[in-house]
């Protein structure tokens, strides 16, 4: 592929890095006036509109029971990882939240070869604790600056692996449109059960953030979708890890965050062993 292709592609991710961020970063600003069942129901229920009216030709094929308790289990999982950083946006610094989330990647390796018996060499394995390592570093468990809060994202994380480990499986037997209309629609109706016991009423300008979170995150899954289609995803993955300057830059402008050194070095040493398990080919 020729250079402008190959950059037109690392701008779309990071586009859809900053997508993913704006989106928090709208979430982290109503958290605290919108219970958290309404949050994760409005954004299901845009996207389930947007969805639908985007495949209305097709929807028919989008639906399908293949694999449907693989499906059901994935989308829950894909439910739990996104109300767990909605609730970690709302207790801590953006740029922290986000730092910790991305051990998903190495944990998603290690489901791979327990669950999927996928063969993982032992470099990988180190490459797999040191960025477990720098996540230590900016949760600093057992120190009198713990915030339990770290926690939240780090279940979110795991959640995280287990939504891309079933999604592996799954793919074989279904198309990508058809995962992601059922997650969306699985996820409706189960954040639903919960609307009696959290429903209040927004006013206008937390619709509108509602709103604009639920449209940046469809946005930010369509642009990743196109950059992993433009470029290969040796090239493209490691500009996910933009996300953690863009929440750091938008946790500082919009909301006064200025990352410690304890998270610039935890999200240093992450990003490093992320990097190698991308580009360190599996023996």
């Amino acid at each position: 592929m020729t250079q402008r292709a190959r950059l037109i592609a690392i701008a779309i991710m990071c586009l859809a890095s900053l997508c993913f961020i704006a989106m928090h970063g709208f979430i982290k600003t109503v958290r605290g006036d919108v219970p958290i069942g309404m949050i994760i129901w409005s954004q299901y229920v845009i996207q389930a509109l947007l969805l639908t009216l985007l495949l209305a030709p097709r929807l028919a094929r989008a639906i399908t029971n293949r694999l449907l308790g693989l499906q059901v289990m994935r989308a829950l999982a894909l439910m739990a990882a996104v109300s767990g950083m909605f609730v970690a946006v709302g207790l801590m610094p953006l740029a922290d939240a986000i730092t910790i989330g991305f051990v998903a990647p190495l944990m998603i390796t290690a489901a791979a070869s327990w669950f999927l018996g996928e063969k993982v060499t032992r470099h990988q394995w180190i490459a797999i604790l040191v960025g477990f390592a720098g996540v230590l570093i900016v949760i600093r468990p057992g120190t009198s600056i713990f915030d339990a809060a770290s926690l939240v994202p780090l279940g979110a994380a795991i959640c995280v692996a287990l939504y891309q480990t079933l999604t592996r499986p799954i793919s074989q037997a279904v198309t990508p449109i058809s995962m992601l209309y059922t997650a969306t629609l699985v996820g409706l109706v189960a954040s639903s059960f919960a609307l009696p016991f959290t429903w209040e009423t927004p006013d206008l300008r937390q619709i509108s953030y509602l709103g604009t979170a639920a449209c940046l995150g469809a946005a930010a899954h369509f642009l990743l979708i196109r950059a992993y289609h433009a470029a290969p995803a040796s090239l493209v993955a490691p500009f996910t890890y933009s996300e953690i300057v863009w929440a750091s830059a938008i946790g500082f402008a919009a909301f006064g965050d200025i990352p410690d050194g304890a998270t610039l070095i935890g999200a240093a040493i992450l990003i490093g062993s992320g990097l190698y398990l991308l580009r360190k080919p599996r023996a």
